[in-house]
């Protein structure tokens, strides 16, 4: 007879897997988190074979079992591998999986146990080490992909002990041991941190990417005014940079446009400088929708001149670009204002200064960068226009 504690193992790694496939049911559709069931199922069949062996011949439930064991670990690294962005492919994988269980089988019928379990063992370690390596450099050094790297260093420690215990005495690898039961406890508990650590992490990227979501202007691509305003709060309570810019952009006669072409025209002109002022930031800038027509960018670390280059590379760009389904003939340009000031003066001077320049671009002409210097007590910013 089985008995009930011998069923836990393989139990909990079915439940496991359950997490898993809940997990694709309620996240992003994540491909690797089905793979991860798959392999935590695969484990749990391989657990469930091997207490077939009182009862079925050990020629048929050993190589059984250990091929799913080699299955496991192979599913096991494309899944984290997939789960960064990269992956061993179905022909590399499928080749592991045949060399190791060719390898398991030729010494299972002309081996030792000692020699079968130091092949298979070797062969698995090498095949792990390849998975942590390319899980490393393909890390984001969060938390949880420090955690998932240590728990496959664990692992790896786990094929290690066993591999060389073998060679003090070859009683460990017989399945009714002390140590085979050790074993599946240890196997156990390294899955449940796993698949703790996988199911945190994800969880964690789908509020980041809802986050994201809500914080981001659907028509243009840029953060929207909630959005903005939290990262620059975010900025501003820990500036990284002495000096910080403040870009303010609006679209010249946009009411027009709207008002004679139509709203969907004047959406596609919105898409349209959303995809220049993405194009012409840095991965640094904080850029967003104001509202309607108006856009800021927080360039920190520069100061007024490169802003204005900045600047002035956006607003050529939209003038020279056409919409796809406008006449040719509508014009495009924008206004933009730019101040710099130290980060530690805050947002609302910064905002007060770049501000007053657009104004003063919209006043003289529009279709123009003008940028304001700081005035002194008592004195009026002093405007500088272009380059």
């Amino acid at each position: 007879m089985v008995d009930m504690q011998s069923l836990m193992v393989p139990g909990g790694l079915i439940i496991l897997a359950g997490s898993f496939v809940v997990a694709w049911f309620t996240g992003a559709r994540r491909t690797y988190l089905l793979i991860l069931s798959a392999a935590y199922i695969m484990l749990a069949c391989a657990f469930c074979t091997m207490l077939l062996r009182d009862y079925v011949s050990k020629d048929v439930v050993l190589p059984a079992a250990n091929f799913m064991f080699i299955a496991t670990q192979i599913l096991l690294g494309e899944a984290l591998l997939q789960r960064r962005g990269k992956t061993f492919g179905i022909l590399l994988n499928l080749s592991s999986f045949i060399a190791l269980c060719t390898l398991y089988y030729g010494f299972y019928l002309f081996g030792t146990i000692t020699s079968r379990t130091m092949a298979i063992n070797v062969g698995l370690f090498a095949f792990m080490t390849l998975t942590v390596f390319r899980f490393w450099i393909r890390r984001d050094d969060s938390i949880h992909d420090k955690l998932i790297f240590w728990t496959l260093v664990a692992l790896g420690v786990m094929h290690s002990v066993r591999t060389f215990g073998v060679l003090v005495t070859p009683d460990i690898a017989d399945p009714k041991s002390i140590f085979w039961q050790f074993m599946q406890v240890y196997i156990l508990l390294f899955a449940m941190v796993l698949a703790l650590e996988v199911l945190a992490s994800h969880f964690v990227e789908s509020l980041d990417s809802l986050n994201s979501q809500r914080d981001r202007d659907h028509l243009t691509g840029v953060l929207n005014r909630a959005g903005f305003e939290r990262a620059m709060h975010r900025f501003f309570a820990a500036p990284d940079s002495p000096m910080t810019a403040l870009i303010l952009l609006d679209l010249d006669d946009f009411k027009v446009i709207n008002d004679t072409r139509g709203h969907p025209a004047g959406d596609a002109v919105l898409r349209q400088f959303g995809r220049i002022l993405s194009s012409q930031s840095r991965s640094m800038d904080i850029v967003g929708r104001f509202g309607g027509d108006e856009f800021a960018i927080i360039a920190p670390g520069l100061d007024a001149r490169a802003a204005v280059a900045m600047a002035e590379r956006i607003r050529r760009q939209f003038s020279a670009s056409t919409v796809a389904g406008i006449d040719a003939d509508l014009r495009l340009s924008c206004s933009i204002g730019v101040g710099d000031l130290e980060t530690k003066a805050g947002f609302d001077s910064l905002y007060r200064l770049a501000d007053q320049a657009l104004y003063e671009a919209k006043r003289i002409g529009r279709d123009r960068v003008v940028s304001a210097t700081a005035p002194t007590t008592g004195e009026d910013p002093a405007f500088v226009f272009g380059l």
